[in-house]
Order: C-alpha cells, then sequence, then structure tokens
C-alpha cells in the first residue's frame, strides 16, 4: 500500500500543478455573467476559453479523485 500511497500523491501534485497552469492560460473575460460566466458570444465552435475552462474542470476533478483516494488509503493504512 505504500507505493500506491506515493503514486496517489504523486498524481495529486501533477494535476494540482496542471489545474494552476490552466487557471493562470484562462483570458479574462469581464463581458460575461458573473453568475453563470456566459458570454455575449454564440459562435458555433468551441472557443479556445470553452475548450480551457472545460478541461480545467476535468483536471479539477481527477484532483479531487485522487486527493479523496489519497486520504483513503492513508486511513488503511493506520492502524
Amino acid at each position: 500500500m505504500e507505493i500506491l500511497e506515493k503514486i496517489l500523491g504523486i498524481l495529486q501534485i501533477i494535476s494540482a500543478v496542471v489545474v494552476m497552469l490552466l487557471v493562470l492560460l484562462q483570458s479574462d473575460n469581464e463581458s460575461g455573467n458573473i453568475v453563470t460566466g456566459a458570454t455575449e458570444n454564440n459562435s458555433m465552435g468551441m472557443s479556445r476559453d470553452k475548450k480551457l475552462a472545460r478541461l480545467t474542470a476535468y483536471v479539477g476533478t481527477a484532483f479531487i479523485i485522487f486527493t479523496i483516494a489519497s486520504s483513503a488509503v492513508m486511513l488503511i493504512n493506520v492502524k
């Protein structure tokens, strides 16, 4: 189980760094709605910002899953 803890810890750190980088890459959208983030631009294709937002959500979800899994493995190892 010690190896699993290390692997989950490394994945957690990598996902945290990737989330931070993705957030920094997103442009400031001053014209968007403060609650939903919606803008008035209704183009048919996905813009760069929408792709980055979606990727940020996926990597953020992975970070949360790695954090919960890491905590669960640590709790299992405590005796």
